[in-house]
């Protein structure tokens, strides 16, 4: 009987062992912030001509769309994904050609709206969508 129970209990502590280890490994990589030079000043200069071509209208104090940037803007997207951005200009802007800019392009708006926002640049830019998805906004810089 003794065994068994020591057998219980060595099975539960390398369990607990096995959760504590799998928890600090989990907790090590959270992402980047908008405050780690995510993109290049290149990219976010591309992106303001394509904002300023294709956004601009809307959101410079449009009546259609918020400003992009400012305490408003940092305050809604705080704690939010760069990616989740992404993905609502990706599909719902420009309001009249919904769906039509290209991946560089979203990604170049992208970085001018980070660097509008006070967040320093980077030497690398923005490269795919995918590597915004651990990447987050954060309402300080």
């Amino acid at each position: 009987m003794r065994a068994g129970r020591g057998a219980i209990g060595v099975v539960f502590a390398l369990s607990w062992a096995a959760a504590v280890v799998a928890g600090a490994q989990g907790a090590v990589d959270h992402g980047k912030t908008v405050r780690d030079g995510v993109y290049s000043k290149e990219q976010a200069t591309r992106g303001r001509a394509t904002y300023d071509n294709k956004c601009s209208e809307c959101h410079d104090g449009g009546s259609m769309g918020p400003e992009l940037w400012g305490s408003g803007f940092l305050s809604r997207w705080s704690n939010k994904s760069v990616h989740a951005l992404y993905d609502v200009i990706a599909k719902s802007m420009p309001a009249d050609a919904p769906g039509t800019l290209n991946e560089n392009e979203l990604l170049d708006v992208v970085a001018y709206v980070v660097q509008a926002n006070g967040f320093p640049a980077g030497d690398t830019p923005l490269t795919t969508a995918s590597g915004l998805e651990t990447m987050m906004f954060v309402a300080d810089k």
